[in-house]
């Protein structure tokens, strides 16, 4: 199991995942309470890598991972990952995971908004890249 996050300055994307890509469990934490939560994680899932997206905030989010899993006494490296284009994937898993229903069904799939922060399905999709199993052209990007 690999536990992949998607910092951020207000809120953070974390979840752990399978190898074979499934998903364990997802959410998105308070950054201020980020290493209460990672610390419950790690306790209860048998992780051995700890997957970080190299967007907003990630060095100083690296650096509180690596104090903590010294503090914990877990040699688990943190291993940053191209987290471009994940949030547009994040939505994209979102509406997979929730369709549209009703009315909302007829709008064009461009130009609805996602009612949540996606940060743990980025989160999710950061640990499914780390083990191959998504690239950025997923996303049908024009330019990728």
């Amino acid at each position: 199991m690999i536990l992949a996050v998607d910092p951020g300055k207000d809120k953070t994307g974390c979840a752990v995942v399978e190898e074979d890509g499934s998903l364990v469990v997802k959410q998105v934490i308070p950054t201020k309470t980020y290493e209460k939560e990672m610390a419950s994680l790690l306790s209860r899932y048998p992780v051995r890598a700890f997957i970080m997206g190299n967007g907003t905030r990630h060095g100083e989010m690296k650096e509180r991972s690596e104090k903590l899993l010294h503090a914990m006494e877990r040699d688990i490296p943190v291993i940053l990952v191209d987290e471009k284009y994940t949030t547009e994937m994040g939505e994209a898993w979102y509406w997979k995971d929730h369709p549209a229903k009703g009315l909302s069904r007829l709008i064009p799939k461009g130009m609805r908004t996602v009612p949540v922060p996606v940060d743990d399905y980025v989160a999710w999709i950061i640990g499914n890249i780390y083990l191959g199993h998504v690239k950025a052209e997923d996303v049908g990007h024009r330019k990728v």
